[in-house]
């Protein structure tokens, strides 16, 4: 089982950096794809880091509603996804670890 915190690491995932929903609540909570990554390169954040975590977000969003069905897969599927995320976050340089932990902050998403 997956804690508050990977739940909304997955949220922020999958609203900042997948194609823009069409909700307009949701949309009023979370940022584009565009808007995100903007932000991110604002605040100094490396492109490498942007695209890796990019590519996380579409990993997340292409993989997750195969197993999304069943709840062992779910469960064995968000334990790996957040092992991978970390293993990512954890080998960014440092400062792009302190632009991603503001940019949670910021957005209460930490």
């Amino acid at each position: 089982m997956f804690n508050l915190f990977y739940f909304f690491f997955c949220a922020l995932v999958i609203s900042t950096f997948a194609a823009p929903m069409t909700d307009s609540l949701i949309m009023n909570i979370f940022t584009t794809e565009e808007e995100a990554n903007a932000e991110l390169r604002a605040a100094g954040m490396t492109q490498a880091s942007i695209d890796g975590l990019d590519a996380l977000a579409k990993r997340f969003s292409s993989e997750f509603p195969l197993v999304k069905s069943d709840k062992e897969a779910t469960d064995s599927y968000i334990s790996k996804y957040r092992t991978d995320a970390e293993k990512f976050i954890k080998s960014m340089p440092e400062n792009d670890q302190t632009i991603y932990n503001n940019y949670l902050k910021k957005h209460e998403l930490a």
